[in-house]
């Protein structure tokens, strides 16, 4: 994939620290006979429509009219779930990946990989990116403005298996001209398990990042499809997240070699 990464002098570096809950920290090492587990999550029932925006801030930047699909939703199938393996200490490098988020706005989640997940998220045309990722604790984000206006960014811990209860952590300018570093310390994190994103100037401005500790995580496609592969054998559990349905859990054993299928369904 190609390395679309761009280092403007508009950054703002935020540092997730997590609480007690990262006892131990991950390590990139060897897997041999890795296992796989792929899927496919569903959503029964209609799902809410697209929330409608009249832009009255910087629509010569951001356009007239907005609108932001939280729930997306084509054939049954959901997008943009968030599927991680939670208990893996030892295992495979972060993957580097982009995600770019819904149109007009050309907004885009980058991970650079390696050691670490390299999270840059580039805000373009109004926009952070999509709707859902991931954040690894314990890393910095980088926030490159690549808008000739300015966003306001602010950042949000939510507790519980859905996003009800948010506490706010950061709320900061993001100018295209000037670089700004903020970290969240682990009694501001505690053990909140993600992270979300506004701008204070545009609402339709809106993202959901879960925290991850490890690479073993995966973002359902189009077609609601997941894959999440060079797992080290052992058991674990296996979940499926998104900020407005939810959180569900499988209990999965994986042995050398082993392919497995795991689906998830949300419903309304």
């Amino acid at each position: 994939m190609e390395n679309k990464f761009r280092w403007l002098s508009g950054i703002v570096v935020l540092t997730i620290i997590t609480g007690t809950s990262m006892t131990h920290a991950y390590e990139v090492g060897e897997v041999r006979d890795g296992g796989t587990i792929s899927g496919q999550v569903t959503f029964l029932g209609s799902p809410p429509e697209a929330v409608h925006f009249n832009v009255d801030k910087n629509p010569e930047i951001c356009g007239q009219e907005r609108s932001l699909m939280k729930v997306d939703v084509r054939n049954g199938f959901l997008t943009g779930a968030v599927v991680v393996l939670e208990g893996v200490e030892k295992g495979k490098p972060f993957l580097p990946q982009a995600w770019t988020g819904t149109a007009p706005g050309e907004g885009d989640f980058q991970h650079r990989g390696g050691n670490s997940l390299g999270l840059r998220v580039n805000t373009k045309g109004c926009n952070f990116g999509p709707f859902t990722g991931v954040v690894a604790a314990d890393q910095p984000i980088q926030f490159g403005n690549q808008d000739s206006i300015k966003h306001i960014l602010h950042t949000f811990v939510a507790k519980g298996r859905r996003g009800s209860v948010l506490r706010t952590i950061h709320n900061r300018d993001i100018h295209p001209d000037h670089e700004m570093h903020l970290t969240v310390s682990s009694g501001k994190l505690q053990d909140s398990r993600m992270v979300r994103l506004a701008c204070n100037r545009h609402d339709f401005m809106e993202n959901w990042l879960y925290v991850v500790k490890h690479p073993y995580f995966a973002i359902t496609d189009e077609e609601g499809q997941f894959v999440i592969d060079n797992i080290p054998q052992g058991h674990y559990t296996l979940r499926a997240w998104h900020p407005l349905l939810g959180l569900q859990e499988q209990e999965v054993q994986v042995a050398p070699g082993m392919a497995m299928g795991k689906n998830f369904g949300f419903s309304e």
